[in-house]
């Protein structure tokens, strides 16, 4: 129990420091196929390789931050990851969410037409708008300690001050013993990215 609180508030707590440090709202999609982008719990060290999606989305940064987090809602309009197991002390999505919230995603598309599932724990939450961009992110947990392998993925919503926002999602893949084999899904992973993004641009222009 005490390790595992341990490493969570060590997560929790570098992950506000490196928030603090980095301009998230300055990043773009890697134009090298080969580039990284940081994450607010690992940074840069060790990080493998980037799946990113950027998209010019006609709604304010809040509404797309909160359809984000509204995680139960994900099966009207997310067809890549298509449910997500909640803790049972969270009802409504996305105001009783919060930092450290362990999750199970069920996602679609990677391995032909199988469904695979992993354990995510929800990172940061950042609605302030105080860097005139909004950011949330999760990192996924392997169950030992980030071993077999390390990944946060963050969305960044630039507030472009015209009733628009620049959506940047994204997630970094960090060494780890397992991290090989996940490389072999990149492009999928990268397929994935962008139709999750698409549907996310639908539903939120919509409301």
């Amino acid at each position: 129990m005490f390790p595992f609180l341990t490493t969570l508030l060590a997560a929790t707590a570098s992950a506000t420091l490196t928030t603090r440090q980095v301009d998230y709202g300055s990043l773009h999609c890697p134009s090298d196929p080969l580039g990284t982008l940081t994450t607010p719990t690992y940074g840069t060290d060790g990080a493998i390789f980037t799946v990113c999606c950027e998209l010019l989305i006609h709604a304010p940064p809040l509404a797309i931050h909160h359809a984000i987090l509204d995680f139960k809602s994900y099966p009207k309009w997310n067809t890549f990851i298509t449910n997500i197991t909640l803790p049972s002390n969270v009802t409504f999505t996305p105001w009783d969410l919060y930092v450290g919230m362990p999750m199970t995603f069920t996602s679609n598309g990677l391995i032909g037409g199988l469904n695979t599932t992993s354990g995510e724990i929800l990172t940061l939450l950042d609605a302030t708008g105080s860097s005139d961009y909004l950011i949330n992110a999760w990192r996924y947990d392997d169950g030992v300690g980030g071993i077999s392998a390390r990944a946060e993925h963050p969305n960044v919503l630039v507030d472009l001050k015209n009733g628009s926002t620049r959506y940047l999602s994204y997630e970094t893949y960090y060494a780890g013993l397992s991290t090989g084999i996940i490389a072999l899904l990149k492009e999928q992973l990268k397929n994935q990215f962008e139709i999750q993004g698409r549907g996310l641009k639908a539903h939120v222009e919509i409301i």
